[in-house]
């Protein structure tokens, strides 16, 4: 489980503007609840206030285990993602876990509830894990997966609908604000794509995985996930011909 750090996981987390409380919430979760002899944390922090700076470097100071990157422009999401992961901070643990700023560790056993779950699952060839949701592909999304380098021809994933005798092509995968991905699946889809930007990734990543022939997941003990209305910039979903927001 661990690599040659001894460190069982990176974990990666975004933070946006000037919402300390936000900001603080994540931060006073990851410092109480991360082990800081199993996994070490890398902050990219987009635009972000004087309070949370500070917070920041006071945590730094006092021997938590933070890499950080402060960003006077909004970098968008997967960009910021491409840079850490295969430039200024690539993982040299077995897990990759990726946070945006409106998630939080809730439950001081997350981390051994979390890491007991992926042993069991073992046998599973555990890989990727978070909270469940799906959507249905919008127009042009399949035209644009078809394309990844990524892609292996298998047929689009058929997803419920309303009604119950009825499902539509799209993708379960896990919500783009918590996920845990293992670093050798990370290399071997060169996540993330290099044609996103900063919306569509987390359903992609599912589509991703699930072209590999890998599993999902669902697993998100102890942890608050997209607790916060949607900040920043907003692109309609990578690939997708309707112009709509998610």
């Amino acid at each position: 489980m661990q690599g040659q750090t001894g460190l069982t996981a990176r974990i990666y987390a975004l933070l946006y503007g000037n919402d300390f409380k936000l900001h603080d919430r994540l931060l006073q979760s990851l410092v109480r609840f991360v082990p800081q002899d199993k996994a070490n944390i890398v902050l990219w922090c987009n635009t972000v206030g004087t309070r949370t700076k500070d917070a920041i470097r006071r945590y730094v100071r006092t021997g938590v285990p933070i890499q950080f990157f402060f960003s006077d422009e909004n970098v968008p999401k997967y960009k910021v993602m491409r840079k850490l992961f295969h430039e200024d901070a690539p993982p040299d643990t077995p897990w990759i876990i990726w946070l945006d700023d409106d998630s939080y560790i809730s439950l001081p056993d997350w981390w051994d509830k979390t890491l007991e779950f992926i042993e069991s699952k073992k046998s599973e060839n555990i890989c990727y894990l978070g909270q469940q949701w799906y959507v249905h592909h919008l127009r042009g999304q399949w035209d644009f997966i078809s394309k990844a380098t990524w892609f292996k021809g298998r047929q689009p994933e058929m997803c419920p609908t309303r009604k119950r005798t009825v499902k539509k092509p799209g993708i379960t995968f896990a919500q783009g604000a918590y996920w845990w991905l293992r670093t050798d699946v990370m290399k071997q889809i060169d996540w993330p794509d290099p044609r996103l930007s900063h919306n569509g990734g987390d359903t992609l990543l599912g589509e991703a995985v699930r072209q590999q022939g890998l599993p999902f997941h669902k697993f998100h003990y102890g942890m608050a996930v997209n607790k916060a209305k949607r900040r920043g910039l907003s692109e309609r979903p990578a690939g997708s011909a309707e112009d709509v927001r998610r």
